[in-house]
């Protein structure tokens, strides 16, 4: 066994034989749980993100606590002589240090991992990212337990280690905090997010291993492990001496070379993504759409190089995301980045693109300011161009990019016809597509429809429809019927149950629509569906203001992931919506969204109060949405018949809702992709970085997950410290008795 190892297993072994371990360990295990479930109760979102905000602040106590003896202990004992007398070397003793230190700090980080278990009794979060995750908070402990053992090599004194240690790594934290970046020069703070250890570390967090970030960690280490390794060389050698000047060079030089190695590592790519759905690769319709370009495509970046720090996450992104598209591209997409504000013709030439210069309230001085940047795309095909005048988030950038290069490639587009019915909801004002509209303009012409149109265009590939009529007429029937015939397809947003005006109840209503599904064999209920698990919050009056209570009939519903509609999509809120009946199917039918296990109906009169009282019998996942196909017609060369997507809500694309969850409008977007057997963008536009909403199937589970954490993994690790320390005792009070000499004559 090498010396590493040897000093390695000696140093754990010493740190489990302390009680100060035990109390570390369940200080910090209980500490992360309260955090932790204090914050995902409040966000009611399956991630760990919550947990991995707090522990760079846990983590800026344990480690010292941890590594505080390390060196310091044995250079105030005098043990550190006696071992640099075996035949062991200073490196390996400080890599041996080092290596024990991780080790306990990395099983304080395994017990966390209850965290995302204690969660799996409701919804799980994603496999990948926790794995990801967990990856980022190893190379964070790995830096700062270098940090750590640096400030035990430099004081004889465990108390001096650990308040030196707690401040250098409250300094690496603080220089990325953001209430500080933001009051520095945009380039200086630049500089100071990349020597901080959090920008590193949220990037990780997201579910992504970037080289980049990884490479930050391991030369953090690197330099404080130089660092201590002088401390430990200087010791033996005389103050003034020749050798001592020699190894300070030499020790300089080395931290250098491992800052330049961290400053210029910013330059390298590769990543893992771990995310689901890899939401942070290019998927493969846009690979598969470069690599069949027509000819050069040019894509522009305008960004200024002094952003404030807030933006400069999203500035890497969108550079990131653009060089994969230069890649994918094979030659047929280019790639230039200008700064307007250093470049007139640049300036000039983003201003005649659409691509004005936007305003950034920056806090600084004291004061606030208001400064000038660029952070626009632009997008060149012949003579076409599409802008994104400001990136403002990177979440659908994918998407746009893609269908502006294909909507300059490939200009032919499909036609929607989009129309409302003139119900009771409708009349009063309450709903308003304007979102709707304006997204499924960039892909298809959005044209009008109306029940009293006597012809539908044969241009029409889709008719999508908001609202519920009571029933439709012979002719109505018949010309849907016969749309449906040549092979168009139908999208109806509509629900089973109506509004009051005179309370807050919902009386049933006849579903028109429902004679024309009919031989779809799916139809659309009366009555009106309610999750007692999985549903959005309301404010109601109290007196202090407001107060978020669940509102169980406003459904985040789930998506099954059974087709490409809802592949990705983890949830769609629906409100006040109504049961998708497929009893009766005859067609194709796949279920899109559903409630959760504790999905329940209200039928004939429904009352939607905020806090009422809903009765707990019958719950079982419901059915909310659903599409719909029919085989073909026995005939040869006969059109295929039309599709059908259904979903039980009408109101839930209209502005009020689809403002709060962008995922309704990409439910209908993909919906109608479907439809028109256009499927290339659905990966794309589906892409959900957002984590699942959390969804307990009994308050018993909820309990058990929280508490579990709260208490029952620090008892467990009070148990275990106390067997450990007592079985130590009773070693300790065995009575000495020499092994009796063998073999030796009388």
């Amino acid at each position: 066994m090498s010396p590493i190892r040897t000093i390695a297993r000696r140093e754990l072994k010493a740190l489990f034989d302390q009680p100060i371990a035990y109390i570390l360990l369940v200080v910090f295990t209980g500490v992360n749980a309260l955090l932790f479930f204090r914050e995902v109760e409040l966000y009611n979102a399956a991630s760990l993100r919550p947990m991995l905000d707090f522990l760079p602040w846990l983590l800026l106590f344990l480690v010292p606590a941890v590594t505080m003896r390390a060196l310091a202990e044995d250079a105030r004992s005098g043990t550190l002589e006696v071992v640099l007398a075996q035949p062991v070397t200073e490196l390996e003793l400080l890599l041996g240090k080092y290596y024990g230190q991780v080790l306990f700090l990395l099983i304080a980080l395994a017990i966390t991992l209850t965290v995302p278990l204690g969660l799996a009794l409701g919804t799980a979060p994603e496999l990948g990212i926790v794995v990801a995750q967990y990856v980022g908070a190893a190379l964070l402990v790995a830096g700062l337990a270098a940090v750590g053992v640096w400030a035990s090599s430099v004081s004889q004194n465990q108390i001096t280690a650990f308040i030196v240690g707690v401040f250098v790594m409250f300094l690496l934290i603080f220089v990325g905090l953001d209430q500080l970046l933001v009051g520095l020069p945009p380039r200086l703070g630049a500089i100071a997010g990349a020597l901080g250890v959090l920008s590193h570390f949220t990037q990780l967090a997201r579910g992504v291993i970037d080289l980049r970030d990884a490479l930050y960690f391991v030369t953090l280490a690197a330099l404080f492990l130089v660092l201590a390794y002088f401390s430990l060389l200087s010791r033996k050698l005389t103050a003034r001496g020749e050798a001592l000047r020699r190894l300070r060079l030499g020790t300089v030089l080395l931290a250098v070379a491992v800052v330049v190695v961290n400053l210029f590592g910013r330059n390298i790519g590769g990543r893992i993504d771990l995310t689901p759905g890899r939401a942070f690769t290019l998927a493969p319709a846009t690979r598969k759409l470069l690599s069949t370009l027509p000819d050069l495509v040019t894509i522009k970046l305008f960004v200024s190089s002094a952003l404030p720090k807030e933006i400069e996450s999203t500035r890497r992104d969108v550079d990131d995301l653009l060089r994969d598209y230069r890649a994918a591209g094979h030659g047929k997409v280019k790639l230039v980045i200008q700064d307007p504000a250093a470049d007139s013709a640049a300036m000039r030439e983003a201003r005649s693109s659409g691509i004005p210069p936007v305003q950034f309230n920056v806090l600084g001085q004291g004061e606030l300011q208001v400064k000038e940047g660029y952070l626009g795309v632009a997008v060149r095909y012949a003579d076409g161009v599409k802008t994104i005048p400001f990136v403002q988030q990177t979440n659908d950038l994918e998407y746009r990019l893609t269908s502006d290069i294909r909507a300059l490639t490939h200009p032919e587009r499909s036609t929607v016809a989009f129309g409302e019915i003139n119900d009771a909801a409708a009349t009063r004002g309450r709903r308003s597509f304007e979102a709707l509209r304006e997204q499924l303009g960039a892909t298809h012409t959005v044209g009008a429809f109306a029940l009293t149109d006597t012809v539908i265009g044969p241009d029409v590939k889709v008719i999508a429809v908001a609202g519920t009529p009571d029933s439709l007429t012979p002719a109505q029937l018949a010309r849907l019927r016969a749309f449906l015939d040549r092979g168009g397809s139908l999208l109806v947003m509509a629900s089973g149950m109506a509004l009051s005006d005179r309370g807050p109840f919902a009386l049933s209503r006849r579903v028109g629509w429902n004679e024309l599904l009919k031989p779809y064999g799916v139809a659309i209920a009366s009555d009106m569906v309610y999750d007692l698990a999985s549903n959005t919050q309301v404010g109601i009056p109290a007196q202090f203001g407001q107060v978020l209570v669940p509102y169980p009939f406003w459904l985040r519903a789930l998506g099954t992931g059974r087709s490409p509609v809802n592949a990705d999509l983890g949830s769609v809120m629906l409100p006040w919506a109504s049961q998708i009946d497929t009893g009766k199917a005859t067609a194709s039918v796949t279920p899109l969204l559903v409630t959760s296990r504790a999905g329940g109906v209200q039928q004939t009169t429904a009352f939607i109060e905020p806090g009422s009282q809903l009765s707990r019998d019958s719950l079982r996942p419901r059915v909310v949405a659903a599409l719909a196909t029919l085989p073909p017609p026995p005939t040869p060369g006969a059109a295929p018949r039309g599709r059908v997507v259904v979903v039980g809500s009408a109101d839930f694309a209209s502005d009020r809702y689809a403002r709060n969850s962008p995922t309704n409008i990409v439910l209908v977007q993909n919906a109608i992709d479907w439809l028109v057997q256009d499927e290339g963008l659905i990966a794309i536009r589906s892409k959900d970085r957002a984590p699942p909403p959390l969804v307990f199937s009994s308050s018993v589970a909820r309990g058990a997950a929280k508490y579990g954490n709260l208490a029952g993994v620090p008892l467990l690790l009070m148990a275990a410290g106390i067997a450990r320390l007592l079985g130590r005792r009773r070693t300790q009070r065995r009575v000495y008795r020499p092994l009796a000499a063998e073999g030796v004559s009388a």
